[in-house]
């Protein structure tokens, strides 16, 4: 309730010189008067007076600039006086409310300033009353909150915006707030949960959407930035931070949707980086498991048929070798003709008889390798031999089947090898593999070298080059597979199982070494392996062989 002097004593006391009043009193009244006059000055909001019958009895300078009229052309007038009709009447109609009811009264009103921006006003208006309690008028105080305004009206735009991104998502999320109550529950959380956003939105019953009994779900804990019950709640649930700063993200079978879920949680945060909520989404990745133990089931299936096959084989060794030399050694013996001679087409046919035989007998030494490879049960058989002896026998071995071919083979070994420590069965195996091959896809004519030298640091390099067909890039890429055998454009001219360079790279991985390839279409291609003679180490050997000294000795 507001207190004014009336107009007798504001227009009539200050400027009367027979009122009777002591100076002193005037001199209080002027004070007073000026120091109201004053305020209302300094005050940034609207502010005017009225009499019972809607004559301004003042005004601030705010005022004024509002409607654009000095203080002068208001005071003494009504509302109908200054502003249209209509606008005046609502005016009048907002002070009869005050002055009728004696009691205060706000209005939200939107008007057009004087320099014609529109402006909204929220006014303020209450009975004006003298010391004695005489209704004299209504005292109004209008504030501008336009930007206020535009401000809220952004901000539910903003929230409007959040909703619909929400909402319209296909991935299942909801919102909750510092209190852990919902705040938005979007249709894909309905349609996973099978909860309606009118059950939940308001509640802090999160837990109901994915477990049978109250329980903190992720968001509750980021809301309360509990990182040791993070921990502890969803460590084994192959628990990580998420891409968002202080958010993480978990996976879980939730019996209650029978259903897996990936589920992530971030913080929202204010202007002050203090968390106010948080945001969980919900994906349901119960294809991907179903697929992921589809895809483990069928390897563990292949793993153990590939065990049976490897095993098969392994117990087959014995089976098989016997009538394979037997075939072999009697075919020897034929050729000898120890027991008798044979005519040009008996000899033909026992040629042939153990061709195919050596044939089959290298084909399941291949894959007896392959096997033992994948048991991992190949075992290094290292001792001492001469490794120019060695390759003297591969050279004998060899040269019939490059003479055949009008191949040269051409080996350069250094003086200083010797003796070498390693299996020597499958050094063997490694080189009579890279020398027929360059032997069968190098042309008549061509040449296939072989280089045995020790570099600085006595590691051993066995180096096959030939001047045949040489090896696309592509090629190359698959050329270690086994049973790949590559087209190299000539329609399977050449014959093979597609092992014998799969089981080299794994003989020379077995002794600590490594195998290179440089080659091109039409220039050849120079194998060179690497082993290190100094100390060798295999994990299906032994645990230790001979160090270095030994090997010196």
């Amino acid at each position: 309730m507001f207190v004014l002097l009336d107009k007798y004593y504001v227009n009539h006391i200050l400027t009367s010189e027979e009122s009777g009043v002591p100076d002193s009193l005037k001199r209080e009244l002027f004070q007073k008067t000026a120091l109201l006059s004053g305020l209302l000055r300094s005050v940034p909001d609207l502010v005017f007076f009225k009499d019972t019958d809607g004559v301004f009895l003042s005004c601030n300078d705010m005022f004024s600039q509002y409607v654009g009229k000095p203080a002068s052309e208001i005071i003494g007038n009504t509302s109908h006086d200054i502003f249209d009709r209509d606008r005046a009447d609502f005016f009048r109609s907002n002070d009869r409310k005050v002055l009728d009811s004696g009691d205060s009264y706000k209005s939200l009103e939107w008007i057009h300033r004087a320099d014609g921006r529109r402006v909204l006003l929220e006014t303020f208006k209450a009975p004006l009353f003298t010391e004695n309690n005489e209704l004299i008028g209504v005292v109004g105080v209008g504030r501008d909150i336009t930007e206020c305004k535009y401000a809220e009206m952004e901000l539910q735009d903003k929230k409007n915006e959040l909703f619909q991104v929400v909402n319209g998502s296909p991935i299942p999320a909801f919102v909750m707030n510092k209190e852990h109550e919902i705040i938005y529950w979007n249709k894909a959380c309905e349609k996973t949960t099978g909860i309606k956003a009118n059950e939940i939105i308001g509640t802090a019953n999160a837990w109901m959407a994915l477990y049978e009994e109250r329980r903190p779900v992720l968001a509750d804990l980021i809301v309360d930035n509990s990182l040791n019950s993070i921990e502890q709640l969803f460590g084994d649930k192959k628990l990580q931070p998420s891409f968002i700063e202080g958010g993480y993200q978990a996976e879980d079978y939730f019996p209650a949707l029978d259903k897996w879920l990936l589920f992530t949680a971030v913080p929202i945060r204010d202007h002050n980086n203090e968390i106010t909520g948080a945001i969980e989404t919900l994906q349901d990745i119960s294809i991907s498991k179903q697929a992921e133990k589809a895809i483990l089931d069928a390897k563990m299936l292949a793993e153990n048929a590939s065990r049976t096959k490897s095993e098969f084989l392994c117990n087959m060794n014995h089976e098989l070798r016997t009538p394979l030399n037997l075939i072999l050694g009697y075919s020897d013996l034929l050729l000898t003709e120890e027991t008798g001679a044979l005519n040009e087409e008996q000899k033909h046919f026992t040629e042939i008889i153990r061709f195919a035989g050596s044939r089959f007998l290298e084909l399941v030494d291949s894959l007896i390798y392959i096997a033992e490879i994948e048991e991992g049960n190949m075992e290094l058989d290292v001792d001492m031999f001469s490794l120019p002896a060695m390759m003297s026998d591969v050279k004998r071995m060899l040269s019939s089947n490059a003479l055949k071919k009008g191949v040269k083979l051409e080996f350069d070994i250094e003086s200083e090898i010797s003796v070498i420590y390693a299996d020597k069965s499958k050094i063997k195996t490694i080189l009579h593999h890279l020398i027929s091959n360059g032997i069968k896809f190098t042309p008549p004519g061509g040449t296939v070298s072989v280089v045995a030298r020790q570099n600085e640091g006595k590691d051993l390099h066995l180096i096959v080059q030939d001047t045949g067909i040489g090896i696309s890039d592509e090629g190359q890429k698959k050329l270690y597979n086994a049973f790949v055998q590559l087209d190299w454009s000539l329609n399977r001219k050449f014959n093979g199982t597609g092992l014998g360079l799969s089981i080299v790279k794994k003989f020379v991985e077995a002794h600590g070494g490594s195998i290179g390839l440089e080659s091109k279409p039409g220039e050849g291609s120079t194998f060179e392996v690497i082993l290190p003679m100094s100390y060798m180490e295999s994990t299906n050997t032994v645990n230790s062989l001979y160090n270095s000294e030994q090997l010196l000795e």
